[in-house]
Formats: structure tokens, sequence, C-alpha cells
């Protein structure tokens, strides 16, 4: 579920669910939090570990180029519309209530919204960002990290249970540029799955949070 910060008297922040789906059941640790400094500092881990090599274009030109993400895209949103419409059927024949469907409808909307092939161009213009991404966050304020972060990232994944960041969702043009970060020699960023085989969603740990996860909950992410 979506979560938001927020700050108490005693000057702690959190991030929590927004109160209006607390406690709703939908997620397996309803209700979750997670001190703010916490994923904050795990945030700054992953920024900082992206570094660009001299030859980081044609790295990047031969991912897209080899993994053929085109067909792969095509037929990733193809599926997503199938279920759409199966779940439009399921719903009309009463065998769905108004939350779940409308829940449901929007998460596989959304997910449709981010398979998008990145253009070169623009995958150029993302990667010569990120070239200067760790020096324009260490000298960022707050608002102007939050800014460096929402022109790169569209989610950010939490497991509140074990307090780590388990999963990032890039925009498009910054795909395959941060697959190409993360694999350089000495990175503490480990990408668990093949993010441009279909999925737009990375699971990653960093150095200091590399913990064995259950398959299923693998799974569950893979499928958001």
């Amino acid at each position: 579920m979506p979560m938001w910060s927020q700050t108490y008297n005693s000057g702690n922040s959190y991030y929590r669910e927004h109160k209006n789906s607390r406690s709703h059941g939908i997620c397996p640790v309803a209700s979750g939090s997670i001190p703010c400094h916490i994923a904050d500092n795990q945030v700054s881990t992953l920024v900082e570990n992206i570094k660009l090599s001299d030859k980081w274009l044609e790295e990047v030109l031969a991912i897209i180029s080899i993994k053929d993400e085109a067909e792969l895209i095509k037929k990733k949103r193809q599926d997503i519309q199938q279920r759409l419409q199966r779940m439009g059927r399921t719903y009309i024949d009463g065998l769905m209530d108004d939350s779940d469907y409308s829940r449901q409808k929007r998460m596989l909307e959304l997910e449709l919204e981010s398979l998008v092939i990145p253009e070169v161009k623009a995958t150029e213009e993302a990667g010569k960002l990120l070239q200067d991404f760790p020096q324009l966050w260490s000298l960022a304020n707050l608002e102007e990290r939050s800014k460096l972060l929402l022109t790169m990232l569209d989610a950010v994944y939490i497991d509140t249970k074990n307090n780590i960041i388990v999963a990032i969702r890039p925009k498009p043009p910054f795909k395959p540029v941060f697959q190409v970060a993360a694999s350089r020699e000495g990175s503490d960023i480990r990408i668990l799955n093949e993010p441009l085989e279909g999925s737009s969603v990375f699971l990653v740990e960093t150095g200091e949070s590399r913990t064995p996860r259950p398959e299923e909950a693998v799974q569950d992410i893979l499928q958001v």
C-alpha cells in the first residue's frame, strides 16, 4: 500500500500507510511502518552507488538491443490487458466488490503506464544526469533530493517487517542505465531479477541489507 511520512510530537518521523488504508487486511503486514531515517539512508546508499564507466552508453545500447525489449514489453502489455478484461467480466458478474475492483484495476493500469520502451535519446539524457547524480545528491537538501528521486524513480518498495528497501521502479529511460550502474564492479547494489525482460520493477539488495527473501515474497513484488 502507498506510504506517507508522519512526524510525531516527539520529533520522530515514520513512513506508514495512509490512515484511509490502514488495517484493511489487503497488505500481509498491514499498519506497518519504518523510521524515515532508516529508509532514507538506504535510498542514499542506492543513489551513491550509481556510478557509470566511460563506456556506459555503449553498454546501455547493447542491453536495449540484445534483450529485444520491444517484444517483451509488447507481450507484457497484452497479458495485462487480458487480465483487465477478465477482471472486468468478473466484476460485471458480481464476483468482485467495488473497492477491490477499483484497487486492482488501478494497479494494472499503473503497470501498463510503466511499460514503455525507452527511446535511445531519452535514455542517453538519463545517463548524462546519472553521471553527476552522486555529486548532486551529496550537495542537495531534503527538498532537492526529493525532486532528484522523482526525476529517476516511479516507486520505492519497502519491507516494513524487516525494515529494508526491497525494490525500486525506475522511470522507463532510467531502466537500462540503472542496470549498467548496478552491474559495475565493486557496486554495493545487487539486482535480483532481470528487469528488462518484461518487468518494470528492480528487486534490489544493498551491501548493508543483503538477506535471503522467501520466493513467494519475490514473486508477489514482481506481480505488482
